[in-house]
């Protein structure tokens, strides 16, 4: 019987299914090269933050790699306030104002990031995460895990 040499790979062991920080950041950069990956991403987990119950963000930051998690961390303009449930235009405005980028690019970052968090996490997660959505953000969420082509 032979041994067969396995190869290591920077893929996160833990209840997550995604890669390492590069792996995820690069991603990003692949799905929205206009804007910078950790800034998106930054964005894009602090309007979920602010959207999301507590234990929610907690356990989405759980099914990230430890190296991935920094980003979830919720945004730094926000931290010890208590999480508004922001409606459609203010979620968009919120991820335009922290990339300094027009609201109507809003969708394709979240397409992009969300694209990179699908590869993250597992299918069943994906799909629990998408109940604890807003009707008018699941859309994207579930474009971007089916690989639907990101808006323009």
């Amino acid at each position: 019987m032979s041994i067969q040499k396995q190869e290591r790979t920077p893929s996160w062991t833990g209840l997550g299914v995604g890669t390492d920080r590069k792996s995820f950041l690069d991603a990003i950069s692949s799905q929205i090269p206009d804007y910078e990956a950790d800034k998106a991403a930054e964005a894009v987990f602090c309007a979920l933050s602010e959207r999301l119950s507590g234990s929610w963000v907690a356990h989405l930051r759980e099914q990230l790699s430890p190296d991935v998690r920094e980003l979830l961390r919720g945004c730094h303009r926000h931290r010890g306030e208590a999480p508004a449930k922001l409606d459609r235009d203010d979620f968009y405005l919120m991820v335009a104002n922290h990339l300094n980028a027009e609201p109507e690019n809003v969708r394709l970052v979240l397409h992009g990031v969300f694209s990179a968090l699908h590869a993250q996490i597992t299918e069943g997660e994906a799909k629990k995460l998408e109940q604890q959505l807003p009707a008018w953000l699941q859309g994207t969420w579930a474009a971007a895990r089916m690989h639907v082509d990101r808006p323009y």
